[in-house]
């Protein structure tokens, strides 16, 4: 007979906040989030790069971990991070919207972050967590920006997701070995449904994040910050 009891296990993050020179009493944010078996370092780089010292920018790591085989040496392995499996998966869902619930509040009460200049971004895997959080909590967050990811399986079916006053900015790959561009295209229809705006654009990339997309997401960034 399955039971279950409930453990505390701690969750790791990095944050980079603006330089004491820059003032102002508030600063935007930038939650972001890595793609399956990536890790909180490689998706801090690229969020450094979007915010550019004018955000706080907060990644997170997955709660998941597992062993990743590192070049040909089979006793040579590296650990990578996920979001969840379709095992329980509504466990995994409520996790990560606690995590950004969390990191909104902690960054807004230690930090400075100004509560109604939240942006999430994710890759891969995590995108459909972050619209799974902002169609569950459409008032949340100002803007989510979503690379080479998809929509959530129950996008049609699940009674939680409602539009959005969510800003949307959904980067697709045009070599994506993941999503099709029948794919893709089907997602933006889907997310025209319920984003309050949406921003749908297509880069010359495979499965990986086009860094030719971040002048892009700053600028869409500073549009929606008003």
């Amino acid at each position: 007979m399955e039971q279950h009891f409930v453990s505390r296990f701690r969750r790791y993050y990095e944050i980079e906040v603006p330089r004491p020179g820059r003032r102002r009493k508030r600063w935007p944010l930038l939650i972001a989030l890595h793609g399956y078996q990536g890790d909180m370092t490689s998706m801090m780089r690229v969020a450094r790069r979007i915010a550019d010292g004018k955000m706080i920018v907060i990644a997170l790591q997955g709660p998941f971990q597992l062993f990743l085989r590192d070049g040909n040496d089979p006793k040579n392995f590296r650990v990578g991070f996920g979001w969840g499996t379709t095992w329980k998966m509504h466990e995994s869902v409520e996790l990560h919207h606690d995590d950004v619930r969390a990191l909104i509040d902690l960054a807004v009460r230690r930090h400075h972050a100004e509560r109604r200049q939240v942006f999430l971004l994710a890759f891969s895997q995590a995108c459909s967590y972050n619209y799974r959080f902002i169609f569950t909590h459409p008032h949340a967050v100002r803007g989510a920006i979503a690379v080479c990811g998809g929509v959530p399986g129950d996008w049609a079916e699940n009674p939680h997701y409602k539009p959005a006053s969510t800003h949307v900015l959904h980067i697709a790959a045009t070599q994506d070995e993941w999503y099709s561009r029948e794919k893709n295209l089907l997602f933006r229809r889907q997310l025209a449904e319920r984003a309050h705006t949406l921003d749908f654009r297509f880069y010359n990339s495979p499965h990986k994040f086009p860094r030719s997309s971040i002048p892009h997401i700053r600028r869409w960034i500073q549009k929606h910050l008003a």
